[in-house]
């Protein structure tokens, strides 16, 4: 029998490490994806920013994501959902109208149908996921608005203000989840209503996310635990590995599936594609996006790490860091000339 257990627990732990392997295919997917799709005809040739290099464009896009956290946590508080869904959806259907016209432009050029299609297809899409937003439907256009929202943003923003964007995000994530936890309120909101905001990971097959946020008795709990005696995760997933912190007071979900942000994804992905088009090169990638790319996952390890030890943490100061340094290493291996402006 002893020398059963050794292997027996080997293999246990291999199944519980697989979703947190899937969780980084899913970030290498989306990676990988918005190269492609930035090298297509129909993306390369979309007119960036009148001034890409200007960091003045971060400055806006912290503080529009300001007022629109600040408006959609007020809505979920009035219990307004009808707007939220509305934003969401719109937003989820433009995103994937580009991603198709520039899939439908690559394989068959462009048509008088293409657009015709394109939005016919985000449409679909954005149907079955508010009919039926199971795990695998929501992963699927989870992988497919990353891949779109990563690839038009990148093209159009050079590296310099994606850099000071990523940086200002990594603090203002920071801030939400361990100073003013405001974004428990979000994320148990957004989860409530069932928004395809976020990957799903199951731990089994037979997992249904639907049923796993409509059973609110047996999947929410109320828990007056401190925080530093909270052993699993909170508002995501009692194991969610990229997550808000537990605090007092604060409903805390449990799941047989893991959870991460979009964001978690998209946030460092932007630098991978905006150095991969701004930063001359021969080939399919840049040495400054490879090494970015690298140092993603060498930030996505540390947070795994870090998780596994019984600390759920918050995801964008790992792999912010991760791919800034990453980006920082490649321009120096590569001897690549930077350069930005104050602009705004």
């Amino acid at each position: 029998m002893s020398a059963e257990k050794p292997p027996l627990a080997f293999s246990k732990k291999m199944e519980d490490l697989i979703p947190y392997f899937i969780m980084g295919l899913f970030i290498l997917i989306v990676q990988a994806g918005s190269l492609w799709l930035s090298a297509t005809e129909y993306i390369s040739n979309m007119p960036t920013f009148e001034n890409p290099e200007s960091i003045g464009y971060s400055v806006y896009y912290i503080v529009i994501i300001l007022i629109f956290t600040a408006l959609i946590i007020y809505l979920i508080k009035t219990k307004t959902t009808f707007i939220i869904r509305g934003i969401i959806y719109i937003s989820i259907t433009m995103t994937l109208y580009y991603v198709f016209t520039a899939l439908l432009a690559k394989a068959f050029g462009l048509t008088d149908f293409t657009p015709i299609f394109s939005i016919g297809a985000a449409l679909i899409i954005s149907l079955l996921l508010y009919k039926y937003p199971e795990w695998y439907v929501i992963d699927f256009a989870g992988l497919m608005i990353s891949i779109g929202a990563c690839t038009v943003i990148g093209v159009s923003l050079s590296y310099v203000p994606i850099i000071v964007l990523m940086i200002g995000l990594l603090i203002y994530d920071f801030i939400s989840v361990y100073k003013t936890k405001h974004m428990l309120t979000l994320a148990n909101g957004m989860m409530d209503m069932k928004l395809p905001i976020l990957f799903v990971i199951p731990k089994k097959w037979n997992y249904s996310y639907i049923n796993d946020i409509s059973d609110d008795e047996n999947n929410i709990e109320n828990t007056e635990t401190p925080l530093k005696e909270q052993e699993n995760g909170n508002v995501q997933a009692a194991e969610s590995p990229i997550a808000e912190s537990s605090a007092a007071g604060i409903k805390k979900r449990k799941s047989d599936a893991l959870f991460m942000g979009l964001g978690d994804a998209v946030i460092p992905t932007l630098l991978v594609i905006s150095s991969n088009r701004f930063i001359e090169h021969s080939g399919w990638i840049s040495m400054p996006a490879l090494y970015t790319m690298i140092g993603t996952f060498a930030g996505f390890a540390v947070l795994m790490y870090v998780v596994s030890r019984g600390n759920p943490q918050a995801g964008l100061p790992f792999l912010n860091t991760g791919a800034i340094l990453g980006f920082a290493a490649g321009v120096l291996i590569s001897g690549a000339a930077v350069s930005f402006s104050l602009g705004f």
